[in-house]
């Protein structure tokens, strides 16, 4: 079972990827980055939190984590709900996971941010707002070739795939080819010398 957590108007939904990993400092990254981004947003007057909630993630040192907010009060109107997602990336959650929601923002998805988990998050003010039986991980490449037989919850809030939101990418080992400083020519862009390993 999966159970589906979809930011509601006063949350925003952070996934923070190795939140225990060591910084230069040797403090844990969730504690450099997380905790004390939100603590300057909070002193500062920036950011209005009422409850923050931290929790595991399905995935071994990542969390999950869910401030309710009461600054942005219209979800619906893109300019706050683009600055939910600037504040989430800016509090650490996983950069490919914050791109991909403001790109459904920016296509009109209803809410463009989630959290999908394979279990209830305890003891919190609210249950989840979808449950599918997938008991997998939603892989973004199985479903979209699933088409009409992908999970329903997937297809209707998260919907898109990587390469409709930013194209297609390769997974094929490459060539460096280095990039020269001032203009660049777009054709060394474009060229792709695979690897043989």
């Amino acid at each position: 079972m999966s159970f589906w957590y979809i930011a509601h108007d006063d949350e925003l939904l952070l996934d923070l990827d190795d939140y225990m990993r060591p910084t230069k400092t040797g403090c844990p990254w969730g504690e450099a980055f997380f905790r004390r981004r939100l603590r300057n947003a909070i002193a500062a007057g920036k950011l209005n939190v009422s409850e923050v909630w931290l929790v595991r993630s399905n995935s071994e040192h990542h969390f999950h984590a869910i401030l309710k907010v009461k600054d942005f009060r219209n979800h619906q109107d893109l300019q706050s709900r683009i600055a939910k997602l600037t504040w989430q990336l800016h509090l650490g959650s996983d950069l490919y996971r914050g791109r991909a929601d403001l790109m459904r923002a920016v296509r009109g998805f209803p809410s463009a941010s989630l959290l999908i988990r394979n279990e209830v998050i305890p003891d919190f003010y609210r249950g989840p707002d979808a449950q599918c039986p997938c008991t997998e991980k939603h892989d973004t490449q199985k479903q979209f070739d699933l088409g009409e037989n992908a999970c329903p919850i997937w297809r209707s809030v998260r919907g898109m795939s990587p390469w409709e939101l930013f194209g297609p990418s390769s997974k094929k080992s490459e060539m460096f080819i280095p990039l020269p400083t001032g203009r660049v020519p777009l054709q060394l862009i474009m060229t792709k010398i695979e690897s043989e390993d």
